[in-house]
């Protein structure tokens, strides 16, 4: 499975979806908090981003139910 991280269109969220055609489209979604505070907003969007490319990075190396070494 190879999947990529992408800015939710309609949410505070970045989502972890799949590029192979014929499967599930979108595998998981990461949140946010919105904020008026622009750093916080900035912190708070870059973490989730962090979170999410981890959770795609996880699906992208895991081959026939186990890791690759």
């Amino acid at each position: 499975m190879e999947t990529i991280v992408k800015h939710s269109k309609s949410k505070s969220a970045w989502n972890i979806v799949n590029t192979t055609l014929g499967e599930k489209y979108k595998i998981a979604s990461v949140p946010y908090i919105q904020t008026d505070d622009p750093q916080i907003l900035t912190r708070e969007r870059l973490e989730a981003f962090e979170h999410a490319e981890f959770i795609s990075q996880c699906f992208n190396n895991k081959r026939n139910g186990k890791e690759e070494e």
